[in-house]
């Protein structure tokens, strides 16, 4: 008997985060970031920025920019001919970094010229994007195992997808990891940019619905209903609570241990939460029926 099938056999539609669901960071941002700022600096000013620096200050000037300019920058006004709000909004972040690291981190301020903020900005954006070097993302333990698994033939009528709060360059950064999208793995992305929200809010898993639906041709009458769509993450909040209340199912992996997810934890039941998917792919192995 097929376990595995009997499990998610209620799902039409099953999607997944990315960031530390299917891809995670090949190495720490941080030392990426030192890597490339330290090689326009240090032969430029004799300015070296630390890791220890650099970290800390990125999360200052990312929890500012994300409530400045919401979802990367996606409503922010932009006047004709100019360039996409997600790019400056990385731009922008990343420049801010440089400055806040450096100046937590010398006696006297030294002023960074724009050019070489900019050098640096552009350097790292187009690095996380296309990641030629393969320093930046990798793809997690067991996603190929899992994706392979539910594209199995006994499935011909499941449509996989991507539900992510990112920017338009989501698509290249999957394709550069194995998981074409609109191809034999997953069937679609919607990104936060695109649908113009962000997770926790129901309607972008609304907006993914509804593309699914459009990719499944379903007739009239046949659509994917809410409660046969399942969402993995990898956040209580924004992953399992978002799609929870859009009257979907939700599973966890690899929560973040911090003081905010240890207590949304306490209200989430324990069998809906995994280290990693290859622990949820031998829970979904097993006879005993996961509980909903």
């Amino acid at each position: 008997m097929n376990h595995f099938r009997n499990n998610l056999a209620r799902f039409r539609l099953i999607t997944f985060d990315v960031t530390d669901t299917l891809l995670e960071y090949a190495v720490r941002p941080e030392r990426h970031y030192a890597h490339v700022i330290n090689g326009v600096l240090e032969p430029r000013l004799g300015l070296t920025l630390r890791e220890d620096q650099i970290g800390p200050a990125f999360g200052r000037c990312f929890r500012a920019m994300k409530q400045q300019y919401p979802n990367f920058g996606a409503e922010r006004h932009r006047p004709t001919g100019s360039e996409e709000g997600w790019r400056w909004w990385w731009r922008t972040l990343v420049e801010r970094v440089v400055v806040d690291a450096a100046a937590t981190g010398t006696d006297r301020h030294q002023a960074i010229p724009a050019p070489l903020l900019r050098a640096i900005a552009e350097q790292l954006i187009d690095d996380y994007t296309y990641d030629g070097r393969r320093v930046c993302w990798r793809q997690r333990p067991g996603v190929d195992e899992l994706l392979a698994k539910l594209r199995q033939p006994a499935a011909p009528t499941r449509t996989l997808g991507i539900v992510s709060n990112f920017d338009p360059r989501l698509e290249i950064i999957l394709r550069n990891n194995g998981i074409t999208p609109g191809g034999p793995v997953v069937d679609f992305v919607v990104t936060s940019y695109e649908a113009r929200v962000e997770k926790p809010s129901a309607a972008i898993f609304e907006a993914a619905l509804r593309r699914a639906n459009q990719v499944h041709r379903a007739p009239a009458g046949q659509e994917i209903r809410p409660d046969e769509a399942l969402h993995i993450g990898n956040l209580c909040r924004e992953d399992y609570a978002g799609a929870r209340s859009a009257g979907w199912c939700a599973l966890l992996v690899n929560v973040p241990p911090n003081a905010k997810n240890r207590q949304l934890l306490a209200t989430i039941p324990s069998g809906h939460v995994f280290t990693g998917l290859p622990e949820l792919q031998r829970r979904l192995e097993q006879a005993e029926p996961l509980e909903w």
